[in-house]
């Protein structure tokens, strides 16, 4: 089934994207397959970017009216953000630490995006704890299934990334100086 990404109609982006869980070939496109879309809540307000393809690993955008108004109920934080990676949407912050040193599996681009999402995180949680949500593409009503806490600095790409995954919340904890 193919949803809509009403965030990337107006633009034509590349991404790599997954369909039924089978990744598809990067793909040109003015409307995604399924794609992840990773949404953070702070009290800080961010820096906006944008996409550029081949240059980017992360951004911020806020997300569109018809997002605020699903996402808003999960998070308790005055500031949303969506979350896009290298790919164009959050697909690319999708890792796992079991393949990190297999080179036939994983290339050093495709650690990017999931680096630097730890390292922002990391950076973040000195002031406040950061809400995470991840759902499909224009699943924001859905109810959330699953919700955990994490100290990011107990987090390591290698080790155990803890990758986003469909419907579930994190407290990323703000870290204590105890």
């Amino acid at each position: 089934m193919l949803r809509k990404a009403p965030r990337f109609l107006a633009a034509i982006r590349y991404a790599q994207c997954y369909d039924d869980n089978r990744q598809s070939e990067i793909i040109e496109n003015k409307q995604r397959q399924m794609c992840l879309a990773v949404y953070i809540s702070t009290d800080k307000e961010l820096e906006l970017g944008t996409f550029v393809a081949g240059q980017t690993v992360i951004y911020f955008e806020k997300p569109t009216d018809e997002e605020v108004n699903a996402l808003r109920p999960k998070f308790s934080k005055k500031n949303i953000y969506y979350v896009g990676s290298s790919s164009g949407c959050s697909c690319d912050f999708g890792f796992d630490s079991e393949d990190f040193y297999d080179a036939e599996l994983v290339s050093e681009e495709d650690k990017k995006s999931p680096q630097k999402l730890i390292d922002f995180l990391t950076e973040m949680t000195v002031q406040e704890n950061i809400e995470f949500y991840c759902c499909w593409e224009g699943d924001w009503n859905l109810p959330i299934e699953n919700r955990i806490e994490i100290d990011i600095r107990e987090i390591s790409l290698d080790k155990n990334y803890f990758g986003p995954q469909e419907k579930e919340f994190i407290n990323f904890k703000k870290q204590s100086t105890e």
